[in-house]
């Protein structure tokens, strides 16, 4: 969320660690291939299972995915795939997963629109100023956009749910989620206090 001064690195740079290091830095390269968001396609074979909770009716912990960037939607998956991002089911889901299954899936919800959805109505607006401080602090907006919609690997985290937000900020901070921007996320999250994630998530949870 602060200012990084690197560009995005291309898919053959990333580097990881460990005994899947090569085969991670192999998938990257060739499974992120960069595309412009487009109308919606039609939704592939492989993306009914997703749909089932990450659908217009989200499934209980169960983040929209929709218009997200393709690199970051094939980041995440490549991640659950490899065991490097934790989650019981999308663990489960995602080691199913081929190469071409990832891109497929990339593709599509990269080309859906965002969630056209209302923010929950904020009942707590003093956490709501204190989490906008925050992001302005730590310039969450420098790599998230100004309206916090993403840009390429970084993200849309404006009106994700609240509880969500602050878990996967929370797993940032602790190393249990590899971030999508090089080290960026770990990096800034490591310097948050629970009362910076609580608010942050709450202000990014209601943004209008």
């Amino acid at each position: 969320m602060r200012r990084r001064t690197h560009r995005w690195r291309s898919a053959a740079a990333w580097r990881f660690s460990g005994p899947t290091r090569g085969g991670l830095a192999a998938l990257l390269a060739a499974a992120l291939v960069p595309l412009q968001p487009a109308r919606a396609a039609e939704a592939p074979e492989v993306a009914q299972a997703c749909l089932s909770c990450h659908g217009d009716a989200l499934a209980e912990g169960a983040p929209p995915i929709a218009g997200h960037s393709n690199n970051y939607i094939q980041l995440q998956l490549v991640f659950f795939r490899a065991g490097r991002r934790k989650n019981e089911i999308m663990q489960g889901v995602a080691e199913g997963l081929s190469d071409n299954d990832i891109r497929a899936l990339g593709k599509y919800f990269a080309s859906l629109p965002v969630p056209d959805t209302k923010p929950p109505a904020d009942t707590q607006p003093d956490l709501t100023k204190a989490g906008e401080a925050a992001a302005g602090r730590h310039r969450c907006a420098a790599c998230h956009g100004d309206a916090y919609l993403g840009v390429q690997a970084a993200p849309r985290v404006a009106r994700l749910p609240e509880a969500y937000l602050a878990k996967a900020l929370g797993d940032y901070r602790s190393n249990a989620r590899p971030s999508s921007g090089g080290a960026a996320m770990t990096e800034v999250a490591g310097a948050l206090s629970n009362d910076d994630i609580k608010a942050l998530a709450h202000y990014l949870a209601v943004m209008p």
